[in-house]
């Protein structure tokens, strides 16, 4: 688990993805590891295993974590905990069992432990674990180029596949949000806050912030969904949203689809383009927005990717001491869950 975490300070080691969620998959495969062992064990008297049964894990796995994340203790609680929370056990196993079908106790074990796998992506969709899988980094312009003048940077990170499930399961989007989620490819974000903010004594708040996300998909349907249910759930997010008239375009360098919507904060663009990424602002002036999306879809010479750290937004809940009693909890919960399973 250590020897995934980078350096304090340090934003240069990045991963081959661009995203560098390397303790959240390797809490997955410790757990998941864990759990297969655990299984065995209940397995045993009856002379069987997950390596000669792997179909069990799914027919334990489901009911088990499905009643632990409808307890009272993940009820009420923000999606993207109990994502996160139910993460390392629920697909740790099934990444573990998939590993243990297709290469054996070798691959699960000790081989997983010798590569481990690199996001949440790669334990979500365990062939491109096992291909090897790269994903080419997303580039993001020189922001001190583009901004300096308005701008400090305030936080930047990944938005991995795990993120991208949790987000449109929060906003009413359960039934494509697994569907839309494996199309995944990569995903950055960076906030930044207003300098002439930075420098009032009032308490900050979401309005002195603005936002770039860029994420990239798998085929063009896919980045059109995520598109259009990224437009759909700002309403959800925002006191007022006024959707605006789409700009017209014409000619080679267009989006495959925009849209603008005004809110109390400053107006959202979301933009699909061809290369099936995804670009979205939130906050800035129309002015600027439109030259950070520029600056991002031309990536030209004068414009320098930047490397940022990337960080998964599920990763910074292992951090919090709270969170990490609480995702024990749950594995303890779905643990019992699984052990009076084959008693039913």
């Amino acid at each position: 688990m250590k020897a995934a975490l980078k350096p304090a300070g340090n934003s240069s080691k990045r991963s081959d993805s661009g995203n560098d969620d390397g303790a959240t998959a390797r809490k997955a495969v410790v757990e998941g590891q864990a759990m297969v062992v655990f299984v065995d064990y209940l397995l045993a008297p009856s002379g069987r295993n997950l390596v000669d049964s792997p179909g069990l894990i799914y027919s334990m796995e489901e009911p088990a974590v499905k009643a632990v994340a409808d307890s009272q203790m993940l009820h009420d609680a923000p999606m993207i905990l109990r994502e996160s929370g139910t993460f390392a056990y629920n697909e740790g196993l099934i990444f573990e069992g998939e590993l243990l079908h297709k290469g054996g106790r070798q691959m699960a074990f000790a081989g997983v432990f010798a590569h481990p796998p690199k996001n949440s992506h790669e334990i979500l969709q365990p062939e491109a674990y096992i291909k090897g899988e790269k994903l080419p980094p997303l580039g993001m312009p020189d922001f001190n180029q583009l901004l300096g003048e308005q701008y400090d940077v305030y936080d930047s990170g990944g938005i991995g596949q795990v993120d991208v499930r949790a987000l449109m399961k929060q906003y009413n989007a359960r039934k494509i949000a697994d569907d839309v989620s494996s199309a995944w490819q990569g995903g950055v974000y960076v906030t930044f806050r207003r300098k002439d903010k930075a420098a009032s004594t009032a308490s900050a708040t979401t309005a002195d912030l603005a936002l770039l996300y860029i994420s990239r998909w798998t085929t063009p349907q896919a980045a059109e969904r995520f598109a259009r249910f990224y437009t759909s759930a700002v309403a959800q997010r925002y006191q007022t949203a006024t959707q605006q008239p789409a700009t017209a375009c014409s000619g080679t360098n267009c989006p495959v689809s925009r849209a603008q919507i005004m809110t109390e904060e400053g107006p959202v663009l979301v933009e699909h383009w061809g290369d099936n990424r995804v670009i979205v602002s939130e906050s800035f002036d129309t002015t600027t927005a439109d030259k950070v999306h520029s600056a991002v879809r031309n990536q030209a010479a004068s414009v320098h990717a930047v490397n940022f750290p990337e960080d998964e937004i599920g990763l910074r809940l292992y951090e919090i001491p709270a969170f990490r009693k609480i995702a024990e909890q749950i594995g303890m919960k779905v643990a019992r869950e699984i052990a009076q399973g084959p008693s039913r």
